[in-house]
C-alpha cells in the first residue's frame, strides 16, 4: 500500500506543476508566441504536446524510484532538488508565456538545467535507473534554453502585452 501512495504522490506533484505550466503556454500560445522570431530548429507547436507528457511520465517514474529506494531520512535532498525543479518549471512558464519576461525565463531556465543536473547526480547515488530517466528532461531542458535564448536575441529581452 505505501508503494502505491508513493507514486500517487508522485504523480500528484508532477500533474499539479503540469497543470499549472498547460495554463501558462495555452496563453502564451493563444496570445503571442505565434508572432515571435524563433530561433533556428524550433519545432512546430505539435512536438510539445507529445515531448512533454513523456518527460514528465519519466519524472514520476524516476521520483517514484526514489520515494522507494531512498530511506525516508535520506530524502530530504532528493525531494528539494526534484521539487524545486518542478517549482522553477511553473516559475518558467509564467515568466516565459504569460508575463513575455524572456531573459527572466532565461535565467530560470539556466538555474533549472543546474537543479536538474544536480538531481541527477543526487538520485544516481540511490538508483542510476532514477537518474537514467531524467536525462531526456536535462537534454530537452538545454535545448529550451537554446530556443529561449534565440528568442531574446531575435525579439528582445520581453514583451509589452
Amino acid at each position: 500500500m505505501k508503494s502505491v501512495l508513493k507514486f500517487i504522490w508522485s504523480f500528484f506533484i508532477v500533474g499539479i506543476a503540469a497543470y499549472f505550466c498547460s495554463i501558462f503556454s495555452r496563453y502564451g500560445v493563444d496570445t503571442f508566441y505565434e508572432g515571435l522570431q524563433k530561433a533556428p530548429l524550433t519545432p512546430t507547436n505539435m512536438v510539445f504536446p507529445i515531448v512533454w507528457p513523456i518527460l514528465y511520465a519519466l519524472m514520476i517514474i524516476s521520483y517514484y524510484i526514489i520515494l522507494k529506494v531512498v530511506p525516508f531520512k535520506n530524502l530530504k535532498k532528493s525531494a528539494a532538488l526534484f521539487l524545486g525543479q518542478l517549482v522553477l518549471q511553473v516559475i518558467w512558464s509564467w515568466l516565459f508565456f504569460y508575463q513575455a519576461y524572456f531573459l527572466y525565463a532565461g535565467i530560470v531556465i539556466v538555474l533549472m538545467i543546474i537543479t536538474v543536473y544536480l538531481m541527477i547526480k543526487e538520485f544516481g547515488v540511490y538508483d542510476k535507473t532514477a537518474a537514467y530517466l531524467q536525462y531526456p528532461y536535462l537534454i530537452w531542458l538545454i535545448f529550451a534554453a537554446y530556443m529561449n535564448f534565440g528568442i531574446i536575441y531575435l525579439n528582445g529581452n520581453a514583451l509589452i502585452l
